[in-house]
């Protein structure tokens, strides 16, 4: 027998080998079930398939692969057509989605197609008619193509419900500018935000400012106005200034009197500024009243032809009337009156070059001869 470790011979019945010291099994052992099994599994020969075995699958196969030719002929054509549907379909959503609409709108306006952009985006606003930059881009086509006002109506709501953006606003005004309604634009960006001003600051005139400030004042006044950017276009009689009124080149000389001053600013595009009202009241200190005058011969009856004379001082003049009150539209003195004959009142009455008025000089005369 042989040591099971080292399978060198040992005594038979030993218990433990010489050699390698290890214990020497007496109980033979038994290979298990499986083991068994396997062995006989292969120890057996090989069997030979059976023929019939082999036709019968053949015969299967045959079958099927006839079903399935059966089954092409009858439903490929269908599902080919429903798979090019599907497939159509799929492409025809994704061709005329919103955002291939506009992006096909956009490039067609960049190729200067303005009536093919217009459609498109027309479109695209079909399905997302609230869209700020699809509504721009057909307003913007629309001018192109000459509609100016129709792009203006486009663009409208937007403003009126303060929603629109920056490039919104700025095409809105530009096309107002355009169309002749510069009043309009004025009105938009003053009520627009700080962000949208800052950003059309340059469709957007100054108002000008003046100096002195209205009030009263106690001497001729030199009237300053300044707009930086802008035409100044000025009245000096309330009305409401325009782009005919006067255009302002020079400083305003504020003479004695009321003085009402209205001033608006016009820039480069031609947008009008908010309009300033002045008023100016200037009152000139002069000297007082002429006396009143000294008229010869005295007040009386005579009895021949007299020449009446009156007294009249340096820068004044004489103004008479008989029997009436005299002003500055009665008979100038200028020589010795005759004395009418019959019973009459002579009226004198001095006027100083400031426009002052003297006391009126009555005399009585009776002449008859």
């Amino acid at each position: 027998m042989k040591c099971p470790k080292c399978h060198k011979e040992v005594e038979k019945g030993s218990l433990y080998c010489p050699y390698c010291l290890a214990e020497i099994p007496w109980v033979k052992e038994f290979d298990s079930v499986e083991t068994l099994m396997k062995k006989e599994q292969q120890n057996r020969p090989p069997q030979k398939k059976s023929k019939f075995k082999y036709f019968n699958k053949l015969k299967k196969w045959k079958r099927k692969k006839r079903y399935i030719r059966h089954i092409s002929k009858k439903q490929l054509i269908c599902l080919v057509a429903f798979a090019a549907i599907l497939l159509g379909a799929l492409c025809y959503r994704q061709l005329h989605s919103f955002s291939a609409l506009y992006s096909g709108a956009k490039r067609q306006y960049e190729q200067q197609n303005y009536e093919r952009a217009l459609k498109i985006a027309e479109d695209a606003l079909d399905l997302k008619p609230e869209s700020e930059a699809a509504n721009l881009l057909l307003a913007k086509s629309m001018e192109k193509l000459g509609d100016r006002k129709s792009a203006i109506l486009v663009l409208k709501p937007f403003i009126r419900n303060k929603t629109a953006g920056v490039s919104l606003y700025r095409e809105y005004v530009e096309f107002l500018v355009q169309n002749g309604n510069t009043e309009e634009v004025r009105n938009v960006l003053k009520h627009a935000s700080k962000e949208v001003q800052d950003k059309c600051s340059d469709y957007i005139c100054e108002t000008p400012v003046s100096n002195p400030a209205s009030g009263t004042y106690a001497s001729v006044q030199t009237l300053e106005l300044r707009a930086d950017h802008a035409r100044i276009y000025y009245t000096l009689d309330g009305s409401v200034p325009t782009k005919d009124s006067a255009l302002y080149t020079e400083p305003i000389t504020l003479r004695e009197g009321t003085t009402e001053v209205k001033a608006i600013g016009v820039n480069d595009k031609g947008i009008e500024s908010d309009m300033i009202y002045r008023k100016y009241v200037i009152v000139l200190k002069t000297p007082d009243a002429p006396d009143a005058p000294e008229v010869t011969p005295k007040s009386g009856d005579y009895d021949k032809k007299t020449k009446i004379k009156v007294t009249v001082p340096d820068g004044c003049k004489a103004y008479y009337a008989f029997d009436s009150q005299p002003d500055i539209n009665s008979t100038l003195y200028e020589q010795p009156i005759s004395m009418p004959v019959g019973y009459h009142k002579l009226n004198v009455i001095l006027v100083a070059a400031n426009g002052k008025v003297s006391k009126v000089t009555t005399m009585e005369y009776y002449l008859q001869y």
